[in-house]
């Protein structure tokens, strides 16, 4: 007598299936593929945005469909919700309902590796932060700077000075604008409300009568630059206007990043009064900050010979934490402490420096998941090694009881 299985039961058997962990691994494969050929035309940072971020969704494009005289857009999940529909799989057929016995323990112990990681991207994606650290040799500074992320920031300002109260709208309020978007940016702790028109992913400030089409305010505009495959030297600029608690609107003003060759960190601050206090208000890369001050002390460089091809980077440094530790950081040796990780990324110093001032610049990364990749290989390289022991015993076993033919 057959019995049929529950709605519930047919879909925990899709799901834990190894068909769809098949599929997806082909997808993540095929999609990998795909951003591996664009990269090459559109930079690093959009492909990965447009094929692994967790608010892609992408096209295939368009498909010839002669029947019905049109083209077929085959849309694409992104490479992270891949990894998260994996994920799924992987827990419900790798620990949940694969068959527990003494001889699987390896295999369990294995997939709970593979799952540790592929979390691990997913805790990188949603929470980690990267930006840069440029120091001349005697420099100090407790903060880097991310090359991709504007900042709307409100600072409140007391007797000339700031108070030290900043007010952020971050990545998270400003993604996805276009120059064709009107967005109110809410400030729940300030008398006022910003709206943002006109967005340019990469611009920079000019006088009126430049050439371009877009509005001027007392005699500057902005000139829309072609978006730089190498998402740093983006440069964001903006319309804004005051939004008071009354619902009245101030004049318009620009906002904009300083191009990366200025050297400048941000411009002016448009200064506004509200609510009886005194506001400036400025956009600028996103400020990362560390908690504890690094002190360059020596930035060294070595060269292979009669070239500026660089052998290695290295750069004695101070860590201040009440009390000063020297540490060195080298192209294959970075610092990690207090949850951020310093990689040796860039340098100014012998033949390259010439007689300018020696300086050197590092990669900061603050990751939750920093070490789990290396946890989740000694864990799936002992589950493996568990199994591979347990079936080598077993056959030898049976070899031994196997009696020999006369």
């Amino acid at each position: 007598m057959s019995t049929s299985k529950s709605p519930f039961e047919s879909i925990l058997k899709f799901l834990s299936g190894m068909g769809l962990a098949t599929t997806l691994l082909l997808l993540l494969g095929f999609q990998t593929w795909l951003a591996t050929l664009e990269m090459v035309d559109a930079g690093l940072l959009a492909t990965l945005r447009k094929y692994f971020h967790w608010t892609s969704w992408y096209t295939l494009g368009e498909m010839p469909v002669p029947f019905l005289e049109r083209h077929l857009v085959v849309p694409m999940p992104g490479g992270y919700w891949v990894c998260a529909l994996l994920l799924v799989n992987m827990t419900l057929g790798g620990l949940i309902r694969i068959r527990k016995s003494p001889r699987t323990v390896g295999v369990i112990l294995a997939h709970f590796g593979i799952i540790f990681m592929v979390a691990a991207g997913g805790v990188a994606q949603l929470y980690e932060k990267r930006g840069v650290m440029f120091l001349f040799e005697g420099e100090e500074a407790d903060y880097a700077v991310s090359l991709t992320k504007p900042n709307l920031e409100v600072l409140e300002i007391e007797g000339g000075e700031a108070t030290g109260e900043v007010h952020l709208a971050g990545d998270e309020k400003l993604r996805g604008l276009e120059s064709r978007d009107r967005r109110l940016i809410r400030f729940p702790a300030l008398p006022f409300d910003l709206e943002i028109t006109g967005w340019l992913t990469n611009t920079v400030v000019v006088p009126e009568g430049s050439g371009t089409s877009n509005p001027a305010i007392d005699g500057w505009t902005l000139r829309e630059l072609p978006v730089e495959t190498e998402g740093e030297l983006n440069a964001s600029g903006c319309y804004a206007r005051v939004v008071f608690e009354d619902g009245t609107r101030g004049n318009p003003f620009i906002l904009a990043v300083p191009p990366p060759s200025s050297g400048m960190e941000s411009f002016a601050p448009q200064m506004i009064e509200a609510g009886g206090g005194t506001y400036a208000v400025r956009l600028v890369k996103q400020t990362i900050p560390v908690p504890y001050r690094i002190k360059l002390v020596d930035a060294v460089a070595e060269y292979y010979p009669n070239s500026m091809r660089p052998k290695s980077f290295m750069s004695d440094i101070e860590r201040i934490e009440g009390e000063s530790v020297p540490v060195e950081i080298s192209m294959n040796e970075p610092m990690r402490r207090g949850g951020f990780t310093f990689f040796q990324r860039t340098m100014s110093s012998g033949p390259q420096s010439g007689n300018g001032p020696e300086f050197s610049g590092f990669e900061v990364v603050s990751n939750p998941a920093d070490k789990w990749p290396e946890w989740s290989l000694w864990v799936v390289t002992a589950g493996l090694g568990i199994h591979f022991i347990s079936m080598l015993i077993r056959s030898v076993s049976r070899v031994t009881r196997t009696p020999k033919s006369p």
